[in-house]
C-alpha cells in the first residue's frame, strides 16, 4: 500500500486511528445554571415560525389549552423522576426539564451556532383550540451518538417524547 502524506490522508479521510463522528456535537455539557439555560431559550422563543422550523420539530398536538398542557407535561415529567429546571411563561411557554441525575444538557453543533436545550419543550396555542408541543431537533438518533452524555441523561432524553405523549393522553 502506498504511503500517503498526512495532508493527502486528511483530504481522503484515511487517517489511522481517527474515526469520524458526524452526529457528535461540537460542545455538550450539563448545567443547572439558569443564565445558560436562558441564553439558549431566548433565541428559540423570539424566532418566528419559519426560523424555528429548522431548530424545532412538532412533537405532538394537545387537545388542551396551553396552561393545562404545560401542567400535564410537568406532572408527567415528575412522575418519570425528572424535575422542572425552568419554566418561561408567556404566549409561548417553554419548560426546561432537569434529568434524573440533575442538570440539563446544553448542546452546540457548530462553533457559531446558538446553544440548544434538548430537554426543553415549547408550547404554542393553536387557532381553533388546543396547543402544539415542540422540542428541539438537535437530538441524538441513539443515546450512544453523544458519548459524553451520561447514560441516565441519554435515557431521560430518549423518554421525552413518551413523557409528552403520556401527559396528553
Amino acid at each position: 500500500m502506498k504511503k500517503l502524506r498526512w495532508v493527502d490522508r486528511c483530504r481522503t479521510g484515511v487517517i489511522p486511528g481517527l474515526v469520524a463522528e458526524p452526529r457528535r456535537p461540537l460542545r455538550l455539557w450539563m448545567t443547572g445554571s439558569l443564565a445558560v439555560v436562558m441564553a439558549a431559550l431566548v433565541p428559540m422563543r423570539a424566532a418566528d415560525a419559519e426560523e424555528r422550523g429548522g431548530h424545532l420539530r412538532l412533537l405532538r398536538h394537545s387537545p388542551f389549552d396551553v396552561t393545562e398542557t404545560v401542567q400535564r407535561i410537568e406532572a408527567a415529567a415528575r412522575d418519570r423522576g425528572l424535575s422542572v429546571l425552568a419554566r418561561v411563561n408567556g404566549a409561548r411557554p417553554v419548560i426546561v426539564l432537569a434529568s434524573s441525575v440533575g442538570g440539563t444538557p446544553i448542546v452546540m453543533h457548530e462553533a457559531d451556532s446558538q446553544p440548544a436545550t434538548p430537554m426543553s419543550v415549547l408550547v404554542r396555542a393553536v387557532e381553533g383550540g388546543g396547543a402544539d408541543v415542540y422540542m428541539t431537533s438537535a437530538l441524538p438518533s441513539e443515546p450512544t451518538d453523544w458519548p459524553d452524555l451520561p447514560i441516565a441523561v441519554a435515557q431521560d432524553l430518549a423518554a421525552l417524547p413518551g413523557i409528552v405523549a403520556q401527559a396528553l393522553a
